[in-house]
């Protein structure tokens, strides 16, 4: 117990930490300061999303948003705060306040010699990972990154370099599996190694190695191990195209265990900007994983995009996986919003867990914009999950349709209805719900902010 609250601590120092930023860059030139206010009314017909406790419930939702960006030629700052207070109005569930912090800033000391980089994401997840998001099925969890990064440029299109970090994934409570998982909060310290050679101002090709020390706070299930990554990489933008590519191999190493796991890395990302506000995004991912590696959206590479599961928590229950994942995605930004569609596919085998699983699914969210004042949208998704050891299949899917009047450019007034159902061979994970909300909101970026119902594929508050 002891340990775990002192995890807590360390979390919330973290998160405290990353809000201090503002304070260091408030008097810095170029500075972009965004916020909002918004208050959401919904009214749910099984507030328990239970098979067959179904009760309802008014929850009044406050929220509130604080985005600072500043962009040097030393310093890169990106910050989010987010806050939202939950009043459940017939007393289903206790009354809460959620937080959430996105933050990222690198600064440099010494141009293309030393710089030194932060990461820090601070959210909620399930505590149960084979279950949606209730306030009782909530729990917060961290992930932070720091460390510098060296470059040693031999000429000017062969480079050395080397990014050391130590990272911290917390996650709240103990997973709710059976038998338990146990806590899989852990640190660790990483080394990213690597040759560069510039083919061109657009295409880059390295040689990489890349060494980790990774530490459980609870061992019992999840040893301690080391990894080692060696894989080439290739980095490439021709016209509108971006492609990032990666091949290797993959050492782990686990305390106790005599013999070393071994494994293929393959890694394919393609980006492709059909025009000035469309754009479609592919990847594939084939390699080993963990909790906290991909559970809250920290990618194992710089700039590649990669797929992760739809629900944070599939992934936070368990430790040691391997992985094999596709993605493909289309976007297109209104005048007044964004019309995404999105497939994707996984198989992940955990190693240390009863998780094992294979996820597939879609989803929409596809608006129109009659005028400059209203938008009419409307939403969908469906995921269908099969769990090996617990012989479960598991369909989650629903849909619904938001208006949205905006008043002002930064004052705005909606109204929706949903529909979400989960159907399960396993009777537990089954139920069917439907909302309708009110929401009005100020927001100097309406981007910046948006209430998405689906809380099974997305984080609470981060999106």
């Amino acid at each position: 117990m002891h340990k775990i609250n002192r995890s807590a601590r360390i979390a919330r120092m973290l998160g405290m930490g990353s809000c201090a930023l503002i304070a260091l860059s408030v008097r810095a030139q170029a500075a972009h300061i965004e916020y909002g206010l918004g208050y959401n009314g919904i009214y749910t017909n099984n507030i328990f999303r239970s098979p067959t406790y179904k009760d309802n419930e008014y929850i009044n939702i406050f929220r509130g948003l604080l985005s600072y960006q500043k962009h040097g030629r030393r310093l890169d700052t990106h910050l989010d705060l987010e806050a939202m207070g939950r009043v459940f109005t017939l007393g289903r569930y206790r009354n809460d306040v959620l937080f959430g912090v996105n933050s990222l800033t690198h600064y440099v000391v010494v141009p293309k010699a030393f710089s030194l980089s932060e990461r820090d994401i601070f959210t909620q997840a399930p505590i149960d990972p084979r279950f949606v998001m209730t306030p009782t099925n909530l729990q917060n969890t961290n992930a932070f990154s720091a460390g510098p990064n060296f470059s040693w440029y031999v000429n000017p299109i062969d480079a050395f370099k080397v990014d050391l970090r130590y990272r911290n994934f917390y996650y709240q409570k103990e997973p709710l599996t059976n038998p338990p998982t146990y806590s899989t909060s852990n640190y660790r310290w990483v080394a990213e190694t690597r040759f560069v050679h510039a083919f061109s101002r657009r295409t880059k090709a390295s040689i990489n190695y890349v060494p980790e020390i990774v530490r459980y706070q609870n061992t019992l299930v999840n040893p301690d191990y080391r990894r080692q990554d060696v894989f080439l990489g290739v980095d490439t933008h021709l016209g509108n195209l971006g492609l990032t590519a990666q091949g290797g191999r993959t050492r782990i190493e686990e305390t106790g265990q005599p013999n070393a796991l071994q494994g293929t890395l393959a890694r394919l990302a393609l980006t492709d900007s059909l025009g000035p506000r469309s754009r479609v995004m592919a990847s594939a991912d084939r390699s080993y994983g963990d909790a906290g590696r991909y559970s809250l959206l920290e990618a194992p590479a710089q700039n590649l995009i990669v797929p992760i599961a739809t629900n944070p928590g599939q992934i936070v229950g368990g430790g040691l996986y391997y992985g094999r994942m596709a993605n493909l995605a289309y976007e297109y930004r209104r005048p007044y919003g964004v019309n995404r569609v999105s497939l994707f596919w996984q198989h992940l085998h955990y190693l240390t867990a009863p998780l094992s699983q294979r996820l597939e699914g879609g989803v929409f969210n596809l608006g129109y914009d009659f005028s400059d004042r209203l938008t009419d949208s409307i939403f969908g998704d469906y995921v269908k999950i099969h769990y090996f050891n617990f012989n479960a299949n598991t369909r989650d899917f629903g849909g619904g349709m938001r208006v949205r009047y905006r008043l002002s450019p930064d004052l705005s007034v909606s109204l929706e209805g949903m529909v979400d159902r989960g159907v399960s061979t396993d009777p537990v994970l089954s139920y069917k719900e439907w909302r309708a909300i009110v929401g009005i909101s100020y927001l100097t970026n309406p981007n910046r902010m948006r209430t998405d119902p689906f809380v099974h594929y997305t984080n609470a508050i981060f999106y």
